[in-house]
């Protein structure tokens, strides 16, 4: 099958309030901090419209384009801006091929370095059911369908991110998920041609596969994978992997980091990037302790032989909410002040877990300057709005500035709801 529910569906940007349609604005939906504007670019009969939300040239026309997937309907968005107005097209629905669904993972890469970019995306299973990887190409508002796979040695539902790098030298990209339920490791290779994919279990977890990330985490000039081993009482952990000379995973891990303070956690959150300015890479944990009371704290460490922490972003606050931040934690810069900051969104979807929340849907800015913290609010989701959101740092309107793209999301994520897909950016 080639092609995959190819709908070509422009949606205009307006909104039914009681009996009223009107154009929404971002006051609508948010609170703003000083020197903040934004506008509201879409909405979606999604509860959430971006379980992921991604900015890149998806379509390969030279300009970037924001790409958001998620659920019920498990579906894939493009939203494009055209002659001065944002359009909005239904690229796929039903990608978990059951309802309800989820897309959680979706990143626009050039596998095969011809210089055309590709859409990588990952589902999650409401059901029994296992995740499924897609390849796809955009072009000219279709989605064609490069490959599929769903390994039968893969139990998992949920997909928890997509790590792309050439870890063999040869001109391809690999990929490397993790796995949230029985928390498989799988890398995904390809051939020339993009149609074949070759999917094999390289690691198993101990827990729940909740994070998967390449990056140089330690400033050794080489690459490590990254990993959250979590979503267990008291066994939480982050685990940092070393590659082989042939780009194999080395095991067991180099280094890993279990909770903060002597403290055991239930789940880890992690981002890596240059979050203080200073050239070389830092790793961000959030780290919640206990599944069901709502407090996070985020740490940022400084790695070499051990993990050494460096700042306090957050200790034990209840601003965080769920104090998940899977794919809602970025290090750009959002600000376009030539320095990089930590943005940080927050969850409210309780009913996911059946445990208590504030629906506070925040989103956070950190500043690290001279090893002094700044924090700010920048973005309050207006409560009955939204309660969720997921982020993205990048120039989403080709005006040369970076933008923070949210996708939102409020209440049930199996049943259908409304959701809205925000631009922020920091005022001239």
């Amino acid at each position: 099958m080639r092609r995959l529910f190819f709908i070509s569906l422009s949606i205009l940007l307006f909104s039914c309030i009681g009996n009223e349609d009107k154009t929404l604005t971002i006051e609508d939906v948010a609170k703003l901090a000083a020197g903040w504007e934004g506008e509201v670019i879409g909405w979606s009969t999604e509860s959430y419209v971006g379980w992921d939300v991604e900015i890149g040239d998806a379509d390969n026309d030279g300009d970037n384009e924001v790409l958001t997937t998620g659920c019920p309907s498990s579906s894939l968005n493009l939203y494009k801006l055209v002659d001065g107005k944002w359009e909005n097209t239904l690229l796929a629905e039903n990608l978990a091929r059951t309802f309800p669904g989820m897309g959680l993972a979706v990143k626009v890469v050039d596998l095969d370095g011809n210089g055309s970019n590709e859409v990588i995306l990952g589902t999650g299973q409401e059901g029994e059911s296992t995740a499924i990887y897609y390849t796809f190409m955009i072009e000219d508002h279709r989605l064609t369908t490069l490959g599929v796979s769903r390994p039968d040695f893969n139990k998992s539902g949920y997909t928890h991110n997509l790590a792309p790098y050439d870890l063999d030298g040869d001109g391809m990209l690999e990929v490397i998920s993790a796995y949230c339920g029985y928390g498989e490791i799988i890398r995904y290779d390809y051939d020339t041609g993009l149609g074949e994919i070759k999917a094999r279990k390289i690691h198993q977890l101990s827990g729940s596969g909740e994070e998967s990330l390449i990056a140089d985490v330690d400033n050794d000039g080489h690459v490590e994978y990254i990993t959250s081993n979590g979503f267990r009482k008291e066994d939480a952990k982050v685990e940092i992997f070393e590659f082989d000379d042939q780009g194999e995973l080395i095991v067991p891990p180099r280094l890993v980091i279990d909770g903060y303070d002597g403290k055991r956690c239930f789940y880890a959150s992690v981002i890596i990037g240059d979050v203080d300015n200073d050239s070389i890479n830092e790793i961000v944990i959030g780290w919640k302790q206990e599944q069901n009371i709502n407090q996070g704290t985020i740490l940022g460490y400084k790695v070499g032989d051990e993990a050494e922490i460096e700042y306090k972003f957050a200790y034990e606050d209840k601003d965080l909410d769920l104090s998940y931040f899977e794919k809602m934690m970025v290090v750009s810069d959002a600000d376009n002040d030539g320095k990089n900051e930590l943005l940080v969104s927050t969850r409210g979807d309780n009913l996911s877990e059946r445990i208590e929340s504030e629906h506070l849907g925040h989103l956070f800015m950190w500043s690290v300057n001279s090893n002094e913290i700044r924090r700010e609010l920048l973005v309050n989701l207006h409560e009955g709005v939204a309660g969720s959101s997921w982020i993205d740092v990048g120039d989403a309107d080709n005006d040369g500035r970076n933008e923070i793209i949210l996708a939102t999301g409020k209440g049930d994520r199996t049943q259908k709801g409304i959701s809205y897909v925000l631009m922020v950016w920091r005022a001239d």
